[in-house]
């Protein structure tokens, strides 16, 4: 709702609608509310604000408070080389623009919130963290990756499914005709995603198909795989020839598990991966994979993140690479190495 002359809303438009004070807007916008004014108050003055379409000016509030531009980049397990990869690049695309950065390790976005409570943080890029959730105080934008947004937000995501689908085509004309799918036990629209587009793959070329899933972890995939090939083992041998798993650290944990079980890469079971993780390429035989660029998903992210906090805080506009309310797809390639060969025969 616009205010009547047709210009921006203020601090003091939101207070008129909300019934208080200028000062308690400041003060529930700048993150010092708490222990001043009530839960209830903060809601009004929050809800008045998104009426009215009102965005605090960050440039304006780093004046009045002093310090640095504040980014604060959110991942769910740093341990992982792949989020080590997208925080990078989103830190340096952020040192670029002259932003600071803060590390936030959670899950989902109501945890995020809560770090930002109070914090001088200017925007939040989230990387796969849970899919959808309430959005972040309309004051702080927010760009998620890897992951379904909140309605109204941005998101960059890789567009897999074209090579998943090469991933399969390959395997098939190699001569596999069965396959295992080692997912993720992530329930995220990204996971679903791979999950669709091995299936449709497979289907689409007659290939039958199992699954199991497990933890990102290696350990939890060597004994996922363990469980996998010795309960469909027949006469020494799995019925399927080649696992395909949702993420590198997987796909060690298979090369884990078929060693143990006498089973070579790729004499006896091809398997692949996704991520192209230095891991990739430390195993032997080194690994097919899809290559997911992750600290160039984190440098689009930032960038795309600090556009929209320069342009005033809004939900980022759908551009000419956007699909989806928003969405901008990276592209994914397949990389063909020696972990994938023709099956055994016999």
């Amino acid at each position: 709702m616009p205010v009547s002359n047709g210009r921006p809303p203020t601090s003091r438009d939101v207070a008129r609608l909300a019934g208080v004070s200028q000062s308690t807007v400041s003060l529930v916008f700048r993150g010092a509310a708490s222990g001043r004014v009530g839960e209830r108050t903060q809601r009004a003055v929050r809800d008045a604000a998104r009426q009215l379409g009102f965005r605090p000016n960050a440039d304006a509030r780093r004046l009045r408070v002093g310090g640095p531009r504040m980014v604060l980049i959110a991942v769910p397990d740093i341990v992982n080389p792949f989020f080590a990869r997208v925080f990078t690049g989103a830190r340096a695309a952020a040192r670029e623009a002259g932003f600071q950065v803060v590390l936030s390790v959670q899950r989902d976005l109501e945890s995020v919130a809560a770090d930002v409570a109070g914090q001088q943080i200017d925007a939040v890029l989230a990387c796969s963290l849970e899919d959808g959730g309430r959005p972040l105080d309309d004051a702080v934008p927010a760009v998620v990756l890897d992951a379904e947004p909140p309605q109204g937000q941005g998101s960059v995501r890789f567009d897999i499914a074209p090579a998943l689908t090469e991933l399969v085509e390959h395997l098939h004309r190699l001569g596999h005709r069965s396959i295992a799918h080692l997912r993720s036990e992530v329930g995220t629209a990204t996971f679903r995603e791979r999950a669709e587009a091995v299936d449709a793959a497979c289907a689409q070329r007659g290939m039958s198909r199992v699954h199991a899933a497990c933890a990102l972890d290696l350990d939890a995939a060597r004994e996922a795989a363990a469980r996998l090939l010795s309960a469909q083992a027949d006469g020494g041998r799995p019925p399927f020839t080649a696992v395909v798993c949702d993420d590198d650290v997987l796909a060690v944990g298979v090369y884990k598990a078929a060693r143990a079980l006498g089973l070579s890469v790729p004499g006896d079971l091809s398997v692949t991966g996704i991520d192209n993780v230095d891991l990739a390429l430390a195993v032997t035989p080194e690994l097919t994979t899809v290559d997911l660029p992750g600290e160039e998903l984190g440098a689009t992210g930032m960038r795309r993140l600090l556009a929209v906090l320069e342009e005033g805080g809004g939900a980022p506009a759908t551009g000419p690479h956007a699909a989806g309310g928003g969405c901008v797809r990276l592209p994914a390639r397949l990389l063909i190495r020696d972990s994938t060969a023709p099956p055994a025969r016999g």
